[in-house]
């Protein structure tokens, strides 16, 4: 039987943590952000990716 690693994650997306670098650095690659700024977005506004995603559109970095 296939696991679907997603299955609890709304829209198929996993969080992203400030305790994963690679999931930091990937986020902060799709969005033309330093890490640090990733890092900032992460903890200001949590780990839900729409969100994050959303908040990086803001500040006018688009993918």
């Amino acid at each position: 039987m296939i696991e679907h690693q997603n299955e609890h994650h709304p829209h198929g997306r996993k969080p992203v943590t400030n305790e994963d670098a690679c999931e930091v650095a990937h986020f902060a690659r799709n969005f033309h952000l330093t890490i640090p700024e990733a890092r900032m977005l992460i903890r200001q506004h949590g780990d839900d990716p729409s969100r994050l995603e959303r908040e990086a559109r803001k500040l006018g970095y688009q993918q």
